[in-house]
């Protein structure tokens, strides 16, 4: 312990000697390790904000389609042409893991207005009371859609901040009549603008989907149905359930697409895994490149020292603590740059988080760079293996060098 002890000063003792020459050295693992730690880094600044992305909304929530697409060929639709709030009903009647459920209808985008105000485009669905509970969405002021504006057709609707504060310069919304085109509408409630992987509700407009059907548009189909499972059922418990009841409805045929947040979530996480540890191996290449410059280096250095290793074994130094000495060197000049590489990697993840910050990009609060400390643990330990990998080679070469020989040599 002593002589690793010893041969770790002498090694400080070298770099400080040549300070360019090894910074030179330690060029391709600092590259190295700052890559793979930033690579880390941003990965997991993305995974956390996914996941808070998806935490805003609730991921146990559940998402049936009709995919007619997706039958085998030949195959007939039989009676089944549409996802209707009948199918819903069936579904919630025969699967008793359920919670709550809601239609989800996309109505056609067009002008709304308020007096000389108005807005085009906006986002228009059409649902019941379960839709805000589904989504999470806050209440800024008034309130959501309740079960009677559902049962009495109620022209009502629910707007997002920014339609408020566009038809409303004064934010006086409640109580106010907007005008679509064959209907108008009494504002009950704004829902707080919240964003979501580059969307926000600020452009929503929600109304009672009894209102759109009977009223407004018409017909009984619905676009989407969402679904949550009751509290301590697995989400994926709960799917398999739904898709038993709906094979059941379409008798098996496979018209039906069934997804959940949880699920989605889960393709992110593996994408930006798989991406993330692609990239960082590409970027470990770079560890192997500077491993190759301290072994070029160390074996310069035993050349160099040939003199002073001959003395040391005419005195009496084992081979081992020769040995020893040379491992420790490239070791230590392996660690000092990976040591170096993970501040120059922790120094640019706080100025990407700085500068999405100022954009507000991908959220509000920038993207987080959260340092990984048990990956930079691993990557301060391979780096020193590495030196000592790379520097074994020229270490053994010391170590066997004939006293005499070398203290014969000029």
């Amino acid at each position: 312990m002593k002589n690793v002890v010893q041969s770790f000063l002498i090694a400080l003792g070298m770099l400080r000697l040549h300070k360019l020459r090894a910074f030179l050295t330690m060029l391709g693992v600092i590259i190295g390790v700052m890559s793979v730690t930033l690579i880390v880094m941003i990965s997991s600044g993305f995974q956390a904000y996914i996941n808070g992305e998806f935490k805003k909304l609730g991921a146990d929530t559940m998402f049936v389609f009709f995919d007619p697409g997706r039958r085998n060929r030949g195959q007939n639709l039989g009676s089944q042409e549409k996802l209707t709030t009948d199918d819903m009903k069936f579904v919630m009647g025969r699967v008793s893991s359920l919670d709550i459920a809601t239609g989800v209808m996309n109505l056609p985008a067009q002008k709304v207005l308020y007096g000389s105000h108005n807005v085009d485009n906006p986002q228009i669905y059409a649902s019941d009371e379960n839709f805000q509970e589904l989504n999470r969405f806050t209440i800024l002021e008034g309130r959501s859609l309740n079960a009677h504006d559902v049962a009495s057709q109620a022209n009502v609707a629910v707007i997002g901040e920014d339609i408020r504060d566009r038809l409303f310069p004064d934010k006086r919304a409640l109580g106010k009549l907007i005008l679509f085109q064959g209907i108008a509408m009494e504002v009950i409630g704004v829902v707080e603008k919240m964003d979501f992987m580059g969307d926000n509700t600020g452009r929503m407009i929600l109304v009672p989907i009894t209102t759109a059907q009977k009223k407004w548009v018409g017909g009984e189909k619905i676009d989407m149905m969402m679904l949550r499972a009751k509290p301590g059922v697995k989400v994926d418990d709960a799917m398999q359930s739904v898709w038993e009841a709906l094979m059941v409805r379409s008798n098996n045929k496979p018209i039906y697409r069934l997804d959940s947040r949880e699920s989605i979530l889960k393709v992110f996480g593996g994408v930006l895994g798989a991406a993330g540890a692609i990239l960082a191996a590409v970027a470990a290449l770079s560890l192997l490149v500077g491993g190759i410059g301290i072994m070029n280096i160390m074996l310069v250095s035993v050349t160099e020292r040939t003199k002073e290793i001959g003395l040391r074994k005419a005195v009496g130094a084992k081979r081992g603590s020769i040995l020893t000495q040379f491992l420790v060197e490239a070791a230590t000049l392996s660690l000092v740059g990976g040591l170096i590489g993970m501040g120059l990697a922790y120094g640019l993840g706080q100025v990407v988080h700085i500068a999405t910050a100022a954009m507000q990009k991908p959220s509000k609060t920038g993207l987080e760079m959260p340092f990984p400390v048990m990956a930079a643990i691993f990557s301060a330990i391979f780096s020193a293996l590495i030196g000592m990998v790379f520097g074994l080679y020229p270490a053994m070469s010391a170590a066997r060098l004939d006293p005499i020989v070398a203290l014969r040599r000029e």
